[in-house]
């Protein structure tokens, strides 16, 4: 299997290979594959409502795949190399290695970031023979697990937040219903002053980002002190309210202000405030 990169302009590059890391690269993604499968025994069709238990995973059939990622796999020689450049790699959206296997195409996709990325920016060093080397040009590292797979016209993935950051998925979620909204109003985390004005003002925009907020399950885990210092660094001030030993987050009632908020908690950056942790849900429960 060949090693590729999705860019964020979405271009699919390649990323050459010696022999002997191609093999290693092989097992590596294989083997990912295989503890994929075995902790998603259960597929349940993607509605942007359902989160998924231990055992079970999320799929959306007839995925369109418009970036083409079967096509690069079946022609590896067609696709460009990449750059070998620290510019090029902040870049990448995700890496993916794909085969044919039993008549079916398969991609094997990893999201990708930043902190991935092993660059001479700087002064950057690694241990190897009991001694610490400079790195001489630019590299990255393999990440521990799949974000998806694309079998076929196939997409199955645990975690939405984390399968949208790679691909498109705007036609396969539904906005947020007004009882949806009161759903997310009853959240611990959240306090609404007036949740008739905030039904009222609710718009399609503000309605299709509390749903993201909702499935992506950010809520469950948000670090209310880490949250605010990451606003802040965007020129956004978010309230919190303390009664006794609970915390939650004031929805702004001027919406500006909320949409500010709402895409907040939708955005990546957000996310680097999080510790990185497998999809969530102890119960199932429908949000």
């Amino acid at each position: 299997m060949n090693l590729f990169a999705l860019m964020s302009d979405r271009r699919i590059v390649r990323i050459p290979l010696t022999a002997d890391v191609q093999r290693e690269m092989d097992e590596i993604f294989n083997n990912q594959e295989q503890a994929f499968r075995v902790s998603s025994e259960e597929q349940i069709a993607f509605d942007g409502k359902y989160k998924p238990d231990d055992g079970e995973c999320l799929f959306i059939d007839d995925y369109d795949d418009i970036d083409g990622l079967h096509e690069a796999i079946a022609n590896p020689l067609g696709v460009p190399q990449i750059a070998p450049e620290a510019e090029q790699f902040e870049m990448i959206k995700a890496l993916f290695m794909g085969k044919t296997q039993d008549g079916k195409r398969i991609a094997l996709i990893q999201n990708f970031d930043r902190r991935r990325i092993l660059s001479n920016k700087g002064f950057a060093i690694f241990h190897s023979a009991d001694v610490f080397k400079k790195v001489e040009g630019v590299g990255l590292t393999i990440g521990a697990n799949l974000s998806a797979i694309l079998e076929n016209n196939r997409l199955s993935f645990f975690s939405f937040h984390s399968a949208r950051q790679v691909f498109d998925l705007t036609q396969y979620y539904m906005e947020a219903t007004d009882e949806d909204l009161n759903e997310f109003a009853r959240s611990e985390a959240l306090k609404i002053s007036d949740l008739a004005a905030f039904i009222a003002t609710s718009d399609n925009w503000i309605r299709r980002k509390v749903a993201l907020v909702m499935q992506s399950g950010i809520l469950d885990r948000i670090d209310f002190e880490a949250t605010k210092a990451s606003a802040l660094v965007f020129g956004i001030n978010l309230e919190t309210e303390v009664n006794g030993d609970k915390v939650a987050l004031l929805l702004p009632a001027q919406k500006a202000e909320l949409k500010k908020l709402l895409r907040f908690l939708d955005e990546d950056y957000f996310q680097s405030v999080l510790s990185s942790t497998p999809h969530l849900s102890n119960s199932k429960r429908r949000v």
